[in-house]
């Protein structure tokens, strides 16, 4: 118990640091950067720094990749074919590395959509995102929330003892084709839907659809993350909806009431990661709430924040039913 109280702490002190500091830069998403301390924080040393390298990487390659393709100017149909193409190449390339080094293709695959989804030029003209100004901005929010995680982990985490399991070979070609073809086609769902209906809760759905699925995708058995998928979903969608009651009934305009509200729900989402029993749930639940919430940006009412998270719920359930159809390793 007493290291589960440890860790959590770790946690909390590093997603407030990271926020903190995105918000006194005055950058577009802050949240984005509390969002790597959920995922980059790792059971051994060796894996944390890893991750955390790789997810730099990973951001910076998927960065300029999404730019190049704004640079192109191509229409919306075209542009989601690419980002399809992207989506389901870093999937299928996560899923062929297989270890934690496949972490940086991953990573590359989502910073792609998520600077090119909202960038389609419905979205973009009804809410005024720049490409170029996201893709700046989640460069900024990765390389703060990872260096605040290390920080606060990296001297409290064990080396590694022995090596890293094995994976299996047989049958990986196939599997990992098998994959490219589904992150495809969720990816043209996604992007279809953004750009007939260029609102928050379908961009919300639109981007659940896709992570979920490179995140069922990269992995070696997806049967395990679909099962507890959409209850982790949805425990973060309900914390966002009573984040944002809260907040409006503290008074939105009470600096201190709104710092004191974003900890405390930061400590029970750091608690609901480091404990063992809820850890598998933690991660999926804090993601989901820092998004739906857009925690320190808080763009969007109670309502719209309320259909978002129905939005990424159905989006959720739609990647647990069809990713468990997706091919299995046998170990």
């Amino acid at each position: 118990m007493r290291q589960t109280v440890f860790l959590a702490l770790q946690l909390f002190v590093a997603a407030a640091l990271a926020l903190a500091l995105a918000r006194w830069l005055d950058l577009a998403n802050p949240y984005w950067a509390a969002m790597p301390v959920w995922v980059v924080q790792q059971a051994y040393r060796e894996d944390l720094v890893l991750r955390a390298v790789l997810r730099i990487i990973g951001t910076l390659a998927g960065a300029a990749l999404a730019l190049a393709v704004v640079r192109l100017g191509l229409p919306d149909v075209l542009t989601a074919l690419v980002l399809a193409l992207g989506v389901g190449c870093a999937a299928a390339l996560a899923y062929w590395i297989g270890t934690v080094m496949s972490y940086g293709a991953f990573m590359a695959g989502v910073t792609l959509f998520v600077v090119l989804l909202p960038g389609f030029s419905g979205f973009s003209a009804a809410t005024g995102i720049d490409p170029v100004a996201a893709a700046v901005d989640r460069i900024f929010c990765t390389l703060i929330g990872v260096a605040c995680v290390t920080a606060a982990t990296f001297a409290f985490t064990p080396r590694r003892v022995g090596q890293a399991p094995m994976r299996a070979m047989e049958g990986r070609a196939r599997k990992a084709l098998l994959r490219f073809a589904y992150c495809c086609a969720m990816t043209v769902c996604a992007a279809a839907a953004v750009i007939a209906f260029p609102r928050f809760d379908i961009l919300a759905g639109a981007m659940t659809l896709i992570v979920y699925s490179m995140i069922l995708s990269s992995a070696p058995d997806p049967r395990p993350i679909a099962s507890l998928l959409v209850p982790a979903v949805l425990l973060g969608v309900c914390a966002s909806i009573a984040y944002l009651f809260l907040l409006k009934s503290a008074g939105a305009e009470e600096r201190q009431a709104a710092v004191l509200l974003t900890a405390g729900f930061l400590l029970a989402g750091a608690f609901l990661r480091a404990w063992p029993r809820t850890a598998s749930y933690g991660l999926d639940a804090n993601m989901c709430f820092l998004i739906v919430s857009e925690v320190g940006a808080w763009r969007h009412g109670t309502a719209e924040v309320t259909l978002a998270g129905i939005a990424v719920v159905c989006a959720a359930a739609a990647v647990s039913v069809s990713g468990r159809l997706l091919p299995a390793e046998r170990r």
